[in-house]
């Protein structure tokens, strides 16, 4: 077992798991996310190589090639790169494992993570928080930031742990969390949601200008809306098209 993973220094796996959260601090056209990917890579390529600074300098430039993904799903590469540029310092793998391994999965984690956090949870928090919202301003903030976190968090840590575990764990891993059923769950709430909240705008502003008919009749239609978007996302139409549509019907409705 290696310097990192044998467990006489775990914390420096502490300190990549810390260091994902920085992974596009030093975001750029040529190479995306490569130097906060070599940053976060560092403190375990400063153990594997210890006394061998010619190793890790070329360590460090295998990882400041070109590197992009989600940056919520970057943690099961980042442990599974651990993994492997530590059979490689121990002479047990060919270096060019670990960029094959990269190119590999960022860019279908890129679009699983693209389409889950930014496409279905976000939406799902962001509608949960304008409902309670209306109880109170801070309710609303600490609902959108508990239901994101809570998922996001969660999936960050157990994928960088899956990682740790070897290439065959972080694909069981990603298997296992079922993301695309989830996405569909949370673009259906976020749907059902959302008309939750717009029923109740709409009944609100009824109330106070046309009376309790009005107010109703507001609210069924409200509730006809998101029986006919949660249609629509079943049927995969996208969401942009949806807004696009909700952006004219609105303008319309404003003129």
């Amino acid at each position: 077992m290696g310097r990192v993973m044998g467990g006489g220094v775990r914390p420096v796996l502490r300190k990549i798991w810390l260091r994902q959260f920085l992974l596009q601090g030093c975001w750029n056209y040529e190479g995306m996310q490569n130097v906060g990917f070599a940053y976060c890579m560092l403190p375990a390529l400063r153990e594997q190589y210890k006394g061998r600074p010619e190793e890790l300098i070329r360590a460090l430039k295998r990882h400041l090639e070109f590197f992009n993904t989600h940056p919520a799903m970057a943690g099961v590469v980042l442990g599974a790169s651990v993994r492997l540029e530590e059979r490689v310092a121990e002479g047990e793998a060919d270096p060019r494992a670990i960029g094959t391994f990269k190119v590999g999965l960022m860019g279908s984690l890129g679009a699983i993570g693209d389409s889950y956090f930014w496409g279905a949870l976000k939406p799902m928090a962001a509608a949960a928080g304008a409902i309670l919202s209306l109880v109170h301003p801070l309710l609303g903030i600490a609902a959108l930031l508990l239901l994101y976190n809570v998922s996001h968090l969660a999936i960050r840590y157990r994928g960088f742990v899956a990682g740790t575990e070897g290439e065959e764990r972080a694909a069981r891993f990603l298997r296992g969390e079922g993301l695309a059923r989830k996405t569909e769950d949370r673009k259906l709430v976020a749907a059902i949601l959302g008309g939750a909240y717009a029923g109740v705008i709409g009944s609100r502003t009824a109330l106070m200008f046309g009376g309790i008919a009005t107010a109703a009749a507001v609210l069924v239609v409200a509730a006809l809306l998101v029986h006919l978007f949660s249609t629509f996302f079943r049927k995969a139409v996208s969401p942009s098209e949806l807004l696009l549509f909700l952006l004219v019907v609105g303008t319309l409705t404003l003129w």
